[in-house]
């Protein structure tokens, strides 16, 4: 399961995102879709740990993307995405 709580992310003084909140369900598959520059892309790499997040709590399978002790490539091979 990925639990993303209260997620802001900002470059420099521009907020990329804001308090974004969802969950998704084990086999569960998900479309993030909107206009370009609203972040998509974003959310989907904070969700793998390749881009850091300032605020909030991204869980996989119940470990923190945000936490250093956390094994990255452990947990981006469970997790799919497509651009």
């Amino acid at each position: 399961m990925i639990s993303i709580k209260n997620v802001s992310k900002w470059y420099g003084q521009f907020q990329v995102l804001t308090d974004c909140t969802t969950e998704v369900k084990k086999g569960e598959v998900v479309v993030v879709c909107g206009p370009s520059g609203s972040g998509k892309s974003t959310l989907i790499k904070t969700v793998n740990g390749l881009e850091p997040f300032q605020q909030g709590e991204i869980l996989v399978n119940g470990q923190s993307v945000g936490d250093r002790k956390t094994n990255l490539s452990k947990l981006r091979s469970k997790v799919g995405m497509v651009f």
